[in-house]
């Protein structure tokens, strides 16, 4: 009797015991299963959980929470992409550090900046940059208010602007740098004080004479006749220097404006350089100088803006006669190269020194002052507006010159077909 009764209490307790498991352990062990997979982010075979309603239900709010992170990864993920593509597109190099100078983010253009490949984030900001003014900037942003430097970087001038950054109670968290290219507004504002100073100084010679000559003919009346007549000439020869400068930058100005408004028209080149030739005979026939034009078969016609290119070869004609020596030769030459068209005016004069040859095409630029010898000096803008005409025209200009042998210069033109 009292072994089957113990049969029997065995037998319960087994019972009760697989109840339990069923109900109670396999479905927790499931559950816990199926947690650890959420949170690897892997999909789980089934959310359906063996046991009691209680246990499904979970499985139920599992696959629920599941399918909600799913959308939530999508949308973090999409705005994410949309992020890295504007600061992929920022032309300003961008930097984000956190308290710890440890980098959250950074942009391409960042990367570029310093030559840097990826950069895991949370890498220490001294482990791929080194800069004192970096440092000072985002130490100085940190503090509290918004900090603008400048640095060089290899070659180029950077504006660095930098803010805190702060979490939501206001604490600050860390900085973010931007990084700004303003070397080019660095180089403009360069050539505008350096136009403005160059500007004062052509106009002050040639006012300060007449001024000084006015004063004398107003305190002297009884000049003499001739003492008049020098007084006379020589007031003449820089009020046509101021309207010489004058007309060469207005002509500059013009070219420089957003809308030249090119006249294309079909340009016969060997009327056209006839034509320059024949309003330079005074100055070729003073120096005795001779004139060659070539006009290449293939190249009799082009389509420009006749008055533009007239400015331009005006003023290499007008140079060329004014660096020739006694007897020299000026050629003209029209040449097709691929697809371009080549103007050459070239001499066989004094030549440009090397020193000076780089910068001969900036305005206001003369690599000598004392080569000619003409009455009325050149302001210095010839060679600016040849360059300018040429860029209009989607061309450019090519030089080169040797002492004592001579100047080539070239205005380079795109084949253009009239449409």
């Amino acid at each position: 009797m009292s072994w089957l009764l113990l049969v029997l209490i065995c037998g319960l307790f087994g019972t009760i015991a697989l109840i339990v498991w069923r109900k109670w352990v396999a479905p927790w062990r499931q559950i816990d299963e199926l947690v650890t997979q959420i949170g690897l982010g892997e999909r789980p075979r089934t959310f359906l959980v063996h046991g009691g309603v209680q246990a499904q239900r979970i499985g139920l709010r599992l696959e629920k929470i599941f399918e909600d992170r799913k959308q939530l990864d999508k949308q973090i993920a999409k705005r994410e992409s949309g992020m890295q593509t504007i600061f992929s597109a920022m032309q300003d190099a961008l930097l984000v550090v956190d308290s710890n100078r440890q980098v959250i983010l950074t942009n391409q253009t960042f990367r570029k900046l310093f030559a840097l490949p990826e950069i895991s984030m949370g890498t220490p900001l001294l482990d791929v940059v080194r800069d004192a003014t970096l440092d000072q900037v985002i130490a100085n942003a940190a503090s509290g208010g918004p900090v603008r430097s400048e640095v060089e970087l290899d070659g180029l001038q950077i504006q660095l602007d930098a803010v805190a950054t702060r979490n939501d109670a206001g604490e600050i968290t860390g900085a973010l740098v931007l990084f700004h290219d303003i070397t080019e507004l660095k180089k403009i504002d360069q050539i505008r004080r350096d136009f403005v100073a160059n500007v004062s100084h052509e106009l002050r010679t040639p006012l300060s004479i007449l001024r000084g000559y006015i004063e004398t003919l107003l305190d002297s009346p009884e000049t003499s006749r001739e003492e008049l007549s020098r007084i006379l000439r020589v007031m003449e020869r820089h009020s046509k220097r101021l309207d010489l400068l004058a007309k060469d930058l207005l002509t500059l100005a013009q070219l420089e404006s957003a809308n030249p408004n090119l006249q294309l028209s079909n340009v016969d080149l060997p009327s056209f350089f006839g034509e320059m030739v024949r309003d330079g005979e005074k100055k070729l026939a003073s120096k005795q100088l001779n004139v060659i034009v070539d006009v290449a078969p293939n190249v009799q016609t082009i389509l420009a803006d006749r008055q533009r290119l007239q400015e331009a070869v005006y003023n290499l004609l007008d140079n060329a006669m004014k660096y020739s020596r006694e007897r020299g030769e000026i050629r003209l030459l029209a040449r097709q190269r691929d697809q371009e068209i080549v103007l050459t005016v070239s001499d066989n004069g004094v030549g440009i020194n090397k020193e000076d040859f780089p910068r001969i095409f900036e305005r206001f630029y003369r690599a000598d002052k004392a080569r000619s010898q003409d009455s009325v000096p050149g302001t210095g803008l010839g060679l600016a507006i040849v360059k300018h005409v040429a860029q209009l025209h989607g061309g450019r200009v090519e030089a080169e010159s040797e002492i004592n042998k001579g100047t080539t210069i070239r205005v380079v033109l795109p084949i253009v077909t009239q449409t």
